[in-house]
């Protein structure tokens, strides 16, 4: 058929067609371009005879694929673009997704209304059962009745294995049931390798010429470029039993030499690291917090004097370790026995059948249906959160940090037991538990210099921030508190939690990088205090009396006076005053302090205050004021508030010296707080 004859959709399959032969495969031969077309072109008809259609032309309806418009879904992608999240979850919606996504390039999906053509979309594939999701961003390439078709042909190389793993598991399955339905003979049954009910085979020593093949890893591997961009996974519920029973068995290293199944994959990565740690104090933390900070992609390697580890790293998280030498109770299977999770005889049952089919110990334990893929997927995250908590402890060693192009495709566990393990969260855990037990003293000594300053979560560090808090109360402190714009005192009060359990959140966010001091608005909002006081105390220093000056009450004594003078001098020191501040604020402080010495010099010795009060106050009030003062002074007398009592009198004197009642009332008095005499008038020593 010619070009012109060609349809929308034959035009833009060939462009789509083109354009990726020229981006991705430009070294590959017109001849071998012909025969591989040739090839496909073939198993298509044939596959089209036999009664499968090629599924890649079927549209995803939006009844699988769910338009999220106008969504920024990278947190790398600062522009917000059009986005879809496609759910696959039936064996022929996932042949169909795997299909177009890896042999096509691009998906055909139903949207409305669909993006404009050449524009980037960002794709999110879920495949619930593998506990896989696949991220990425496509261009629009074609649009017509049939649907949108999105160009997927960037993915990493990561995602791409996992891929091609889930349609090898695929694969598997449709041959076991055949074998199953008798309709493939002469295939030895996987049943058939496994012992007899009853038989326990014998307990194997580590033989170090047997290697660890990864699930489906005969397959062809090709290099594709990687990628640091952290993807959103679905992060297993930690199996606490094992975390726990690890703890409480006290084992300890080398104790037993009963080993199960194949030794575990170790990894020797080519060339020189990227980084190496020596590790000192805390520098642990600091270490997995960059590394889950950047999303890195690939080994670290520990080491000191007893032993080395290796843990392997996707996207920031935590998927895989492995020890030198090796140690049977640091194994899954032995921590999922010590937890009372599988049986000896299953333990020993998946590791004759590992060992047979030379794939992990996991892996034997779900083909045989001992554990669902759930409950492994939650025993291996428990796993690796006892060795990361283990390893943040470590005070001294050196650590090697080597990006995923040291490493063989493929070095990442194949889904569904390929688990992350967020380093946040055991961190924060291991933080949280060490500060709540600080006593208040020390506690308020930690917060001295911050306890004005407002805590504020950092916007572009939000995502981490969900994976180390797990509480709901904790959430909620976060959310509605320390989100709110508050002091740290006022976080403090208002908490739902302990003053114990706040300070410890908050701290142990501020040293994981998550959540800093603000210390700018605190000074933002005393500087505007400051003004507002300034401008209110200018405005009535002028047209009060000196009393009123000194914010005191016209019968105030020297004492009272004294105090009133100090606060007023500290409150508004010119030396406290911020240099940034209007000139006009300054020139008020000033006049305010001119003011108040004024009101000082008059009212500091008792014979110039009584003239002056006696020459602002009407004579009527002065002398309706005394009988008060002595009646207030009387009640306080009675309820025994001595003080209260002293200070009206003093007070009546201040009005009139020659109350000589007054003054005998006030002996007695100074006397009872003094300790001199007995508040009791029955006894004889007043």
């Amino acid at each position: 058929m010619k070009r012109d004859a060609w349809s929308g959709d034959e035009r833009a399959l060939f462009e789509a067609l083109q354009e990726l032969m020229a981006r991705e495969f430009p070294e590959i031969s017109q001849e071998t371009a012909r025969g591989v077309f040739e090839t496909l072109l073939e198993e298509w008809s044939q596959a089209t005879q036999e009664g499968k259609a090629a599924v890649w032309n079927t549209r995803i309806t939006q009844s699988v694929a769910t338009p999220l418009l106008a969504t920024p879904m990278f947190a790398s992608e600062p522009e917000v673009v059009p986005s879809v999240e496609i759910t696959v979850d039936s064996r022929e919606r996932i042949e169909g997704i795997l299909e177009q996504v890896l042999q096509v390039g691009a998906v055909l999906v139903e949207l409305d209304p669909p993006p404009p053509l050449n524009d980037l979309v960002a794709v999110r594939i879920n495949f619930p059962e593998a506990h896989l999701t696949v991220e990425t961003q496509g261009r629009v390439v074609h649009q017509s009745k049939t649907g949108t078709a999105i160009e997927v042909s960037s993915l990493t190389r990561e995602d791409r294995l996992a891929l091609e793993a889930i349609r090898a598991d695929l694969a598997e399955k449709e041959a076991e049931e055949a074998l199953e339905k008798g309709t493939l003979e002469g295939m030895p049954s996987v049943k058939d390798s496994i012992l007899e009910p009853g038989v326990i085979p014998p307990v194997q020593e580590a033989d170090p010429a047997h290697s660890f093949a990864p699930f489906s890893s005969r397959r062809k591997r090709r290099l594709v470029s990687t990628t640091m961009t952290r993807r959103k996974v679905d992060l297993a519920t930690p199996d606490m039993d094992v975390v726990e029973s690890s703890v409480r068995s006290g084992i300890k290293r080398g104790e037993t030499r009963e080993f199960y199944g194949p030794p575990p994959q170790w990894y020797s990565p080519e060339g020189d690291p990227e980084r190496v740690e020596e590790l000192a104090g805390e520098r642990v933390l600091d270490v997995l917090l960059q590394i889950s900070g950047n999303g890195m992609s690939g080994l670290v390697m520990f080491r000191n004097e007893e032993v080395e580890e290796q843990y392997l790293v996707d996207s920031g998280y935590v998927v895989e370790r492995a020890v030198k030498p090796r140690f049977a109770e640091e194994e899954l299977g032995p921590m999922l026995k010590a937890a009372d999770r599988i049986t000896k005889r299953q333990l020993a049952m998946a590791a004759a059948h590992a060992d047979e089919f030379n794939m992990t110990v996991a892996r034997s334990l779900l083909d045989l249906d001992i554990l669902s893929p759930e409950e492994l997927r939650n025993a291996i995250a428990g796993r690796l959160t006892f060795f990361l908590k283990e390893f943040c402890d470590q005070a001294g060693g050196t650590v090697e940090i080597y990006d995923a192009q040291a490493l063989p495709a493929g070095f990442l566990p194949q889904p569904p037991l390929r688990v992350h393990v967020a380093v946040e969260r055991v961190i924060f855990d291991r933080l949280f538990r060490e500060l709540v037990q600080l006593s208040g003293p020390k506690r308020e000594s930690s917060m001295e210099e911050e306890i004005d300053s407002y805590p504020e979560i950092l916007a572009h560090e939000r995502d981490r921030l969900e994976r180390a808090i797990q509480s709901e109360e904790q959430r909620r402190l976060v959310d509605r508190v320390i989100n709110g714009r508050r002091r740290l005192r006022e976080v403090l009060t208002e908490s739902p939690l302990s003053p114990a359990e706040t300070f410890a959140v908050v701290y142990s966010l501020h040293r994981m990088g998550l959540l800093r001091f603000d210390r700018s608005l605190h000074a933002t909002v005393v500087r505007e205090r400051l003004r507002e006081n300034v401008t209110v105390k200018y405005l009535s220093v002028h047209k009060a009396s000196y009393f009123e000056v000194l914010n005191v009450h016209w019968s105030s004594y020297g004492e009272v006076i004294e105090k009133a003078y100090q606060d007023l001098i500290k409150q508004f020191d010119p030396a406290i005053i911020p240099d940034e501040l209007e000139e006009e604020v300054h020139q008020r402080v000033a006049e305010i302090n001119e003011r108040v010495e004024a009101a000082y010099v008059t009212l500091a010795r008792r014979e110039t205050r009584h003239g002056y009060r006696t020459r602002i106050m009407p004579e009527y009030k002065l002398a309706h004021a005394i009988p008060l003062f002595l009646k207030q002074s009387e009640l306080a007398e009675r309820r025994g508030q001595w003080e209260e009592a002293r200070d009206g009198l003093r007070r009546v004197l201040e009005i009139d010296p020659d109350q000589n009642d007054a003054a005998r009332r006030l002996n007695r008095i100074e006397e009872i707080l003094k300790g001199g005499v007995s508040p009791d008038p029955a006894d004889t020593n007043h």
